[in-house]
């Protein structure tokens, strides 16, 4: 993990966020895009939700942590675990290529942090120290 300052503040991001990646996965689509995904095929749309959830997911958890095959490793897990629960849902389904998409996104999203968000938090702390406490966090 970078030295961050305030990292129970980061902690609390962190498990808010992912509460609502879990619930963006795992309840029924239609309660959440009922509106806006009726004219999409379901197969691009379901594909694309997963892709860009974890290339997000990955991309945040990059300003916190310094070891991307930690990153991959863990998030990878996650994707997987999400994938054996939707199974036992039955408005959900278990697909192989849900966990493709998932990783897929996990790539594209550590590509991302390595090239251009690795430590983006630290900045973020720098920012607050400076306009809050007036003094500059190095």
């Amino acid at each position: 993990m970078f030295p961050l300052n305030y990292k129970l503040l980061w902690k609390l991001a962190n498990l808010v966020i992912l509460i609502l990646l879990v619930s963006l996965l795992l309840l029924p689509p239609e309660w959440l895009f009922s509106n806006y995904i009726k004219d999409l095929p379901e197969l691009l749309t379901d594909k694309v939700i997963h892709i860009g959830v974890f290339i997000l997911w990955t991309c945040w958890l990059s300003g916190q942590f310094i070891s991307f095959f930690k990153i991959f490793f863990y998030t990878s897990i996650f994707g997987f675990l999400i994938e054996v629960i939707q199974y036992f849902l039955p408005y959900r389904s278990w697909e192989l290529l849900d966990l493709l998409a998932n990783e897929i996104g996990i790539l594209i999203g550590v590509i991302i942090a390595i090239k251009f968000t690795s430590g983006w938090s630290l900045l973020i702390e720098k920012y607050i120290c400076y306009f809050y406490d007036g003094t500059k966090n190095e």
